[in-house]
């Protein structure tokens, strides 16, 4: 499960070292990989200055289209304005090259650009005009644990690679982009960027203007994204398909409210029933197996289901917002069961050239609680046919804590007007609380989790220079006498641009 580092000096000084050569240009999206961008999108959004549904990324730029350039408080800075500016850009970016290195921790990755393995190089380049956008990203990493099977997942990849065009106002995209759906900052129950970014075709809205129609304006601005992915080959049933759904409404009639539903299924794969029929009947939740259904023959089912609802509700005009998601497992005509919960309270505020943010987030992802039934163990993230689970070459789809645990972070971030950033994360919490299971990151044994995360970012505009740091502390202690296990992790990252 964890692994001592591959530095000597593994109890001081494992890290991550990232080249950057240029910063992106070109690029119509903004991806789940910058918590300090997406503090600034929040502040914006919060005081009504961008028109904009925030929990569904990569965001797509079309949708800080309202975004104004006029008078700004202090503390607002040109993170943004650095991003917006490829709206209006056409053309071949330059050559964005990384190589990395880090240390094999247990990986609490949240939204954020944390690397995913012990050594990463990626060469890529992008390119646009006003109705195409592509992006060729070549990837070589080694030394990621994949899954509790012990096999690794190195080699060579393509992901971060997409051609994506613009039809009206909605975008089609075909290629691997890391997604985030709710509004969580240390993770989401359904949809984060902990794994490694699934082969898709996507379709969604890039501007979420209200419905022109009286009768349906009071939904207020609104969006819709659809996807189908195909999975990895080396798992229990080959290359299956996850069939992703999300609507978002940012509705009238509760000032400050955003909220989102959302479906997964898993579906197909090596020996599974695959076709029109296979689709609707998952869509419609047709012969679902299972004791509240009635039909104990497996081979109907048509997949694995998971559905659930998140929001984000700023209080009013204070600087408060509380937020949540559920999903339930066994989604069964619509109606979810073995719910799994996240709830969060974050506040911000500013002051000269600084603002700041404070969070504080729960998950539950024991299912347990909910039903009182022990045959419910287990079950989150996992599935009776697809028995690798919700999870992509080892990694949950959803949250990196995995099933049956239960987390607890608090962190904050503050963003100066010069580009400087700071931010911290404190974890605590259990990890695979029944001893059961194929969790990723505690299989087979309950384990006390605690870590602490502090990272930095900032820009050196004079030499066309962004620097991002991080320097970690994780302690893992397995029940029933196993060997406790803790060290320092981090990461260097330098940007330039040419």
């Amino acid at each position: 499960m964890y692994s001592k580092s591959l530095f000597v000096l593994h109890k001081f000084l494992p890290f991550s070292l990232l080249w950057v050569g240029t910063l992106l240009c070109g690029e119509p999206f903004l991806a789940p990989d910058d918590p300090f961008i997406r503090h600034e999108i929040r502040m914006l959004g919060d005081e009504g200055d961008i028109l904009s549904l925030q929990n569904n990324w990569p965001l797509n730029l079309g949708a800080l289209s309202e975004y104004t350039s006029g008078d700004k408080p202090n503390w607002r800075h040109s993170l943004l304005e650095d991003k917006i500016e490829v709206e209006n850009n056409s053309g071949w970016s330059s050559i964005f090259s990384t190589i990395g290195f880090s240390d094999n921790r247990v990986t609490s990755r949240g939204f954020g650009p944390e690397p995913r393995s012990n050594f990463a190089s990626n060469v890529s380049v992008s390119w646009m005009n006003d109705r195409f956008a592509a992006k060729l990203s070549m990837n070589a990493f080694y030394g990621m644990e994949m899954d509790w099977k012990g096999r690794m997942d190195e080699g060579f990849a393509s992901d971060g690679s997409y051609f994506s065009t613009r039809l009206g106002n909605w975008s089609a995209t075909l290629g691997q982009v890391d997604r985030w759906w709710g509004p969580g900052w240390d993770g989401s129950l359904i949809l984060s960027s902990n794994a490694r970014s699934i082969p898709a075709i996507s379709i969604e809205r890039r501007i979420p203007e209200v419905f022109e129609a009286k009768w349906l304006s009071w939904l207020g601005p609104w969006n819709f994204q659809t996807f189908v992915g195909h999975m990895e080959e080396e798992r229990h049933i080959p290359n299956p398909y996850l069939w992703g759904m999300r609507g978002d409404l940012n509705p009238t009639i509760l000032g400050g409210l955003e909220v989102g539903f959302f479906r997964m299924i898993q579906l197909g794969g090596k020996g599974r029933p695959l076709g029109f029929n296979t689709f609707v009947d998952a869509f419609l939740s047709e012969d679902n197996y299972g004791a509240n259904t009635g039909n104990n023959d497996r081979s109907q089912e048509p997949g694995n289901q998971l559905a659930g609802i998140d929001f984000r509700w700023r209080i009013h005009d204070a600087p408060i917002a509380l937020y949540g998601q559920v999903v339930g497992e066994d989604e069964d005509k619509f109606l979810p069961n073995c719910l799994m919960f996240q709830y969060g309270i974050e506040g911000w505020m500013s002051w000269q050239e600084s603002s700041l943010r404070v969070f504080a987030e729960y998950v539950d992802l024991t299912s347990y609680w909910w039903t009182g039934d022990p045959r419910t163990r287990n079950i989150s993230y996992g599935h009776h046919i697809y028995k690798d689970g919700y999870r992509y070459r080892g990694r949950p789809v959803g949250h990196w804590a995995d099933q049956d645990s239960k987390i607890l972070s608090i962190g904050g971030l503050l963003q100066k007007v010069d580009g400087i950033g700071w931010g911290v994360t404190l974890r605590k919490g259990n990890l695979n609380e029944d001893n059961g299971g194929q969790s990723s990151v505690s299989n087979g044994v309950t384990t006390d989790y605690v870590s602490v995360d502090l990272f930095n970012a900032r820009k050196y505009p004079q030499h066309g220079l962004s620097v991002h740091t991080s320097v970690g502390w994780e302690s893992i202690e397995p029940l029933g006498g196993s060997k406790k296990d803790d060290g320092l992790s981090g990461f260097l990252s330098v940007s330039r641009t040419f």
